[in-house]
């Protein structure tokens, strides 16, 4: 009985942990496409500095996702593989964005 209790409780609440990750990670996206495509997106501005500047105005999203998984990327500057998939949702082709912008 201990044991079933002790998997049924694990299993919800891994499953709880894994939602609330993807809020996270949908909070960033919102944030980010609002920064570039928002009100104060910069006119004129080439992507790479608009990606940039959406990602400072981010840094609390950006670094709850970045405290949430703790993988880094060694390549990347040391930004987690979660923190790079949403930017690449959000800047690549399939999300609307820009392709090729290195951030």
């Amino acid at each position: 009985m201990l044991i079933r209790s002790a998997l049924l409780f694990v299993a919800l609440t891994s499953g709880a942990h894994a939602a609330a990750f993807d809020d996270v990670k949908g909070y960033l996206a919102s944030c980010l496409r609002f920064e570039m495509n928002g009100a104060e997106a910069r006119r004129g501005a080439n992507p790479a500095s608009k990606v940039r500047h959406a990602l400072e105005r981010c840094g609390p999203e950006f670094d709850r996702v970045e405290r949430a998984d703790g993988r880094r990327l060694r390549s990347d500057g040391g930004i987690s593989p979660s923190t790079k998939e949403v930017i690449q949702s959000v800047v690549g082709r399939n999300g609307g964005g820009f392709s090729n912008v290195r951030y």
